[in-house]
């Protein structure tokens, strides 16, 4: 990983790179498929109930990584501060949404189910945390298993090019997230294998939402533009078409803007002070965590990122009003009204009037990966869900 790792724990952030390895230790009830679907994990079964209710009956195999069962009341605890609701009703629970206009499945899919036990917070998921560091992070598999992974170890770079170049020697077995200019260096190389997995959010810059709706129309024109996908990506990544491509676009006079980049988007952050000319101010690469607490404090003006856009309720945890991930604090009663009603077509509308961002290259997720893992395969909807059932040859 490229940068400090922060804590693995069921309530952490996305700003923290450690999150890319709940899956694997903390369970959530359900997921989303490759259709969009939602399809159980903790849960034995579920049904859609109206009133955009889910209820909820846990699988009876179910166990902590201590052997205790999981319960219905370690699920309602864990479903605490999450902006749901949950009743007992007849041997499962039923869950609603108490936050207006957030979806029950896109709310439900991203809480982690735990027990705290002797002050440690445990999982029920296929690995346990065995020691944990800034800078490194090992995770056991519960009950090993042959021909399977049964240790991960996190390992934190400095950067996501100090990444890319242990991985290139050979000092770790993955590396996900790459710019695409990096793969040529590991096409070739024959103890290791570039895996594809389809893209399901943008590489978009979003704005500053003290901006004027004016010029953050023009800036979204500007930046969305082919000039800025032929700086900052290879031909044919990005699924945008060039006959889209409108003409030259500039901006008025005004101060120079501030740029946040991190992790993988130094070079679209480059690209976009580039294109901007007079108007691209001072282009700072951050460390996640920095970023979104830049982000929160409202310390920029504009900022790389990649908003979930699928499955299409997933925006109403990006862009509503009243979400706790809508970091950039953008209100519009116009996008609130059309998610309110699951009118996921209005709201694209209605975000194009007023944008919050400029949403700029949907490309597939880009991994490398020691050629001895047999089945690698990256997830519709977390990227690396799929890990504990990759095998390993001997």
């Amino acid at each position: 990983m490229w940068g400090p790792l922060g804590d693995l724990a069921p309530t952490s952030t996305e700003s923290a790179l450690a999150s890319i390895a709940q899956p694997w230790v903390y369970e959530t009830l359900v997921t989303f498929d490759a259709a969009g679907q939602l399809k159980p994990i903790l849960a034995g079964r579920f049904d859609r109930l109206p009133g955009d209710r889910i209820r909820v009956e846990l699988r009876q195999d179910a166990t902590f990584s201590d052997g205790a069962p999981v319960s219905e009341e370690d699920v309602a605890r864990s479903l605490k501060n999450s902006g749901l609701g949950v009743v007992h009703s007849d041997g499962g629970l039923v869950i609603e949404s108490r936050q207006r206009g957030l979806p029950t499945d896109a709310l439900l899919a991203a809480v982690r189910v735990f027990r705290e036990a002797q002050g440690k917070l445990l999982g029920s998921g296929p690995f346990a945390v065995a020691a944990q560091t800034e800078t490194e992070i090992r995770l056991t598999r519960r009950i090993p298993r042959a021909g399977a992974i049964n240790d991960v170890r996190l390992v934190a770079y400095a950067s996501s090019r100090d990444a890319f170049a242990h991985t290139l020697k050979g000092d770790a077995n993955f590396v996900v997230d790459l710019e695409s200019r990096w793969l040529d260096f590991f096409r070739g190389v024959p103890s290791l294998q570039v895996i594809h997995g389809t893209g399901r959010s943008t590489d978009a810059i979003l704005f500053n939402t003290q901006l004027p709706r004016t010029e953050r129309v023009q800036l979204a024109e500007v930046l969305a533009s082919q000039r800025v996908r032929d700086l900052a990506y290879g031909e044919g990544e990005c699924a945008e078409s060039r006959a889209n491509a409108g003409g030259e676009v500039s901006l008025p006079p005004g101060p120079p803007l501030r740029i946040l980049s991190w992790g993988p988007f130094e070079r679209l952050g480059l690209a976009a002070r580039r294109v901007l000319g007079d108007r691209g101010g001072q282009l700072s690469h951050l460390p996640p965590q920095e970023t979104v607490s830049r982000m929160k404090s409202g310390d920029f003006d504009l900022v790389t990122a990649r908003p979930l856009k699928w499955p299409p309720s997933a925006m109403a945890l990006i862009w509503h009003s009243g979400s706790a991930n809508n970091f950039v604090r953008y209100s519009n009663s116009a996008v609130d009204r059309a998610i309110d009603a699951g009118d996921w077509s209005a709201a694209e509308v209605a975000l194009r009037d007023d944008p919050p961002a400029a949403l700029v290259c949907t490309r597939d997720h880009l991994a490398v990966v020691d050629v001895h893992i047999k089945n690698p395969m990256l997830g519709p909807y977390e990227v690396l869900e799929t890990l504990a059932d990759w095998e390993v040859t001997e």
